[in-house]
């Protein structure tokens, strides 16, 4: 196939039919497992400019940029003279509960990764968003966890996206548990599970709730 659109069109077809269509009228129950008092739930805060810069300063001068054409060079170039603005876009997008639709827009490219090139299944999307959006959800996140370890929500079997944990330190635990039977004499049966396009697939309305089970309430949640 030599027809751009029809290309297109064939993989955007495909990506959008691996998400999850939920029946929000039949949710299942969600068990509360926050422990704090409603107070304590994480419900709101302020952005400071200092975050803001904080995290512009992190930024690579490689990545690409998003539908805006705004470069993590010209961000860099300009951080002391646009994070006390985009600081107070912050704090309005989280007082009004709602995120501007320029940064829910993104640049598609679909990656080859194994298998046979004609067919869309063998390709997955990246998705190339806005950069200040990029900001935004990295300091919601550092909160969120934040609020999480605090209260020990966590588990201490969960190693990935978990701070100074990895398949690594995953695998290492693993294997010392397996060496531990096999040296008292057990046997060890292991079934290892994949979940397929997972968080293509993550129920949005579940997760809503689950966040709210964790005490993220208010503004945060909406």
């Amino acid at each position: 196939m030599n027809d751009d659109k029809k290309m297109g069109d064939l993989l955007n077809s495909y990506f959008a039919s691996a998400f999850t269509n939920e029946d929000t009228d039949h949710l299942p129950p969600v068990k509360q497992v926050f422990p704090g008092v409603e107070s304590e739930c994480l419900s709101s805060f302020t952005i400071t400019s200092d975050m803001v810069k904080a995290k512009l300063n992190r930024l690579k001068m490689n990545k690409a940029p998003g539908i805006d054409s705004v470069g993590t060079r010209m961000l860099l170039e300009l951080v002391d003279e646009i994070s006390e603005f985009l600081a107070d876009l912050y704090n309005i997008s989280l007082h009004t509960r709602d995120v501007p639709h320029d940064w829910k827009l993104a640049n598609v490219t679909a990656v080859f990764k194994k298998g046979k090139k004609c067919s869309p299944s063998d390709y997955r999307p990246i998705c190339l968003t806005v950069h200040v959006c990029k900001v935004f959800e990295s300091i919601v996140r550092d909160w969120m966890i934040e609020h999480l370890e605090k209260y020990a929500l966590i588990k201490e079997s969960q190693h990935g996206f978990v701070k100074d944990k990895s398949c690594l330190t995953s695998l290492l635990i693993f294997m010392e548990e397996v060496t531990s039977y096999i040296d008292s004499g057990f046997p060890v049966d292991v079934i290892y599970l994949d979940f397929q396009k997972a968080f293509a697939k993550v129920p949005h309305c579940r997760l809503i709730s689950k966040l709210k089970a964790h005490g993220i309430t208010g503004n945060i949640l909406r």
